[in-house]
């Protein structure tokens, strides 16, 4: 199963952007055309937008860090810059951990890596074959997926606080791409509920194990608000990794780069603008 690459433009070192859980790479448009002033912007088109992919084929986290890993190499690509958020962060992380050279730099927004009492909590409800049970599971499966039209949509989104503080122009992107017209007539969501409760319910029970081995240049970035990336979860990501660097970006949530896009990518640009120039072997005399 080969994955599409989608190309947001720009010149400059290759960049590619991981999305997370639940929206299309159209949401980040914003944020793109930021870092397209500096770098080629591409971002894969993960199983959940690929039409025929069974959400019960993906076992673990793991295997969306290998098929991110086989589309990089199968286009004869090393020394990528990876930047993801959320779930694509962690994937980003698993990936250069498992591929060293693969990545120059990674940098990882609001990562999905818990420790501590909530992790101990996920690894029972796995080991108890329950994690379908988890309220995250269950509320993406019960999400609302099909709406009369995109205005309709956009009006009940808004009174959701996960949606208050974004951006309108992300906003209106994730309402135009993130919703598609059906034959019936009206639209459902792009990315399938089904999916999105799937990439929940397959959390890794040790993430720190799959992460660990990453030695590029990383910078893992907290959102001040974020109830997915607590600060002793970000701490650990610091002492775990070998070149980790952390910081936190002030009054916002584990969606920043849908309420903040410019100041991520500014965020972004400054730590990838400061990472020591590549080593060009010296020709053999």
């Amino acid at each position: 199963m080969a994955l599409e690459l989608d190309d947001w433009g720009g010149s400059g070192p290759l960049l590619h952007f991981a999305c997370a859980n639940g929206f299309p790479p159209e949401t980040y448009r914003k944020l793109f055309a930021r870092l397209a002033t500096r770098y080629h912007v591409v971002s894969l088109r993960t199983r959940p937008l690929m039409p025929g992919q069974d959400p019960k084929a993906l076992t673990t986290w793991q295997e969306l860090g290998e098929d991110l890993a086989r589309e990089l190499k199968a286009r004869g690509r090393s020394g990528v810059l990876g930047v993801g958020h959320s779930v694509g962060g962690t994937s980003t992380l698993m990936a250069s951990a498992a591929n060293p050279g693969l990545f120059r730099a990674v940098v990882a927004l609001d990562p999905v890596l818990v420790t501590g009492s909530r992790l101990w909590a996920l690894r029972l409800m796995k080991l108890l074959g329950r994690m379908d049970r988890t309220p995250i599971v269950r509320g993406a499966l019960r999400r609302r997926d099909r709406w009369a039209t995109r205005e309709e949509a956009a009006t009940a989104y808004r009174q959701r606080k996960l949606f208050k503080d974004w951006d309108a122009d992300c906003f209106s992107d994730y309402i135009t791409h993130g919703l598609v017209p059906t034959e019936a007539g009206d639209f459902r969501l792009r990315f399938p509920r089904e999916w999105e409760a799937r990439i929940f319910e397959t959390f890794p029970a040790d993430p720190w194990t799959l992460i660990r081995a990453n030695a590029a240049p990383t910078l893992v970035l907290r959102g001040e608000r974020s109830d997915t990336l607590l600060p002793d979860a970000l701490a650990r990501a610091e002492g775990e990794m070998q070149r980790a660097r952390v910081d936190t970006l002030p009054l916002a949530s584990h969606l920043f780069p849908m309420e903040k896009p410019r100041e991520t990518a500014d965020r972004v640009l400054t730590f990838l603008e400061q990472l020591p120039p590549v080593d060009v072997p010296a020709s053999a005399h």
